[in-house]
């Protein structure tokens, strides 16, 4: 003897199962997107990172082959004397879109949108009243007082959404 509300169960259970499945399937596709984005993010960061620490050596370079500090006087693009004038808001796109930056003098960064741009502002000369800072880690060697300036660099991305600033103090004996 059959009953007659057993005849659609099974299709009616089978259409409940396809719909768990597919719902399952959705979440799993959306998180797999989800993922690959933040690994696209994560890896766009990075060579921005890569990027602005290649602009860091080349400021470090560039101080390196400077014959004085005299060219501290806001003449050159860059280059900036903080106890006559403040730098450029190193936060604002403005400041490295147009001339108060210098641009990274090496060859291109393979997956670098734009060349990476540093800043160079001189913040003193070592003597008696700092003595602290004529300890002179990694600067050049020669006769002189430490003159100490901080590099501000700016790197991107494969985008220039992602951007990284990094800062460090150098010095160097003139």
């Amino acid at each position: 003897m059959n009953i007659p509300f057993q005849r659609g169960s099974v299709l009616i259970v089978s259409m409940l199962m396809l719909l768990v499945l597919t719902i399952i399937g959705i979440t799993a596709m959306g998180t797999s997107t989800l993922e690959e984005k933040m690994a696209g993010n994560s890896r766009d960061q990075n060579l921005a990172f890569q990027a602005a620490e290649a602009g860091l050596r080349d400021a470090e370079a560039y101080v390196e082959s400077m014959a004085s500090a005299a060219a501290f006087n806001g003449s050159v693009a860059g280059l900036y004397n903080t106890t006559t004038a403040l730098a450029p808001n190193i936060y604002s796109d403005s400041t490295w879109a147009g001339s108060a930056s210098r641009a990274y003098s090496g060859s291109t960064i393979t997956g670098v949108k734009t060349k990476p741009q540093y800043i160079v502002e001189f913040i003193s000369t070592a003597g008696k009243t700092n003595p602290e800072l004529e300890t002179c880690y990694g600067c050049s060697t020669g006769e002189g007082q430490v003159t100490n300036v901080r590099i501000t660099a700016r790197g991107t991305g494969g985008t220039d959404n992602a951007t990284v600033l990094l800062q460090e103090y150098y010095g160097k004996r003139f």
